[in-house]
């Protein structure tokens, strides 16, 4: 992608972090900050902005991402070493009432009804609500436009999110001025998207919201075959009808990152 990481193995460690280190939901509900960074520390040339799961926060990813975390190999750099010219942003989800989980409110991006989400529910019944949809996307426009104003172009900011986060993701990445209203919408195009365990929420209206750009992006897309909140299938679903009726185009795991269309790769 546009980080000019060395070779893949920056983004690998991250999916493998991803997949060991968040496995299930965590359960933290206080937010100590609107969002935990991670700054550069060479001259700052590109932005990730990348949105926790459910009941998260992001301090979580910063600390997981800034090897707080015994995921390296003896010897190997931390991801914000490998790529000292990236400013990493991870955002806190408003606390709201969370229907899946019998109105208790939490970290979450916006509601959804059905926890875990298997295939059969999710292709019999639309779980998300449109509005919060929305509402997190908004969050996600907003710093990204604030990146912006600093002199970081959009072609050099990448959004991602693992689970929930994942789905926001993909809407705030490949949508268009339906859903990103506070940025140039259909002229806007971000460097790429990383989804980890997501899928693709409000199915059967995201064909009518997407940037008309949205085929030239690069999606990479992670998901844990044992992953028992948001079903492995569901996120092999969620890239068939990408693939089917947005036209993007589907690469194997080994081809090369970057390259528009979605990557996807199991972990």
């Amino acid at each position: 992608m546009l980080l000019a990481m060395p070779s893949s193995r920056g983004l690998q460690c991250f999916i493998s972090l991803a997949a060991r280190t968040f496995c299930t939901y965590p359960h933290r509900y206080p937010h100590q900050m609107p969002s935990a960074i991670i700054q550069p520390t060479a001259a700052h040339t590109a932005t990730v902005i990348f949105a926790h799961g459910l009941g998260d926060e992001g301090e979580s990813w910063r600390a997981a991402i800034s090897g707080d975390y015994d995921y390296r190999k003896p010897g190997e750099l931390t991801i914000p070493a490998q790529l000292p010219h990236v400013k990493w942003i991870f955002p806190d989800a408003p606390e709201q009432a969370v229907t899946a989980n019998f109105g208790t409110r939490m970290p979450s991006w916006f509601d959804i009804s059905n926890l875990p989400l298997q295939p059969g529910q999710y292709l019999s019944k639309v779980c998300e609500d449109d509005e919060s949809v929305k509402d997190g996307v908004q969050i996600i426009d907003d710093l990204v436009q604030a990146e912006v104003k600093a002199g970081i172009p959009e072609s050099r900011i990448v959004v991602g999110g693992f689970s929930q986060g994942g789905a926001l993701a993909l809407v705030a990445g490949l949508g268009g001025k339906d859903w990103r209203t506070k940025s140039s919408g259909d002229d806007s195009k971000l460097a790429g998207v990383i989804v980890l365990s997501g899928w693709m929420p409000l199915r059967e209206k995201f064909k009518s919201r997407i940037s008309p750009l949205a085929k030239s992006i690069p999606v990479l897309w992670g998901h844990g075959t044992a992953d028992a909140v948001i079903y492995y299938k569901v996120g092999e679903i969620s890239v068939e009808l990408l693939q089917d009726q947005l036209g993007i185009v589907k690469h194997g795991a080994h081809d090369q990152l970057g390259t528009p269309g979605i990557n996807f790769q199991v972990i």
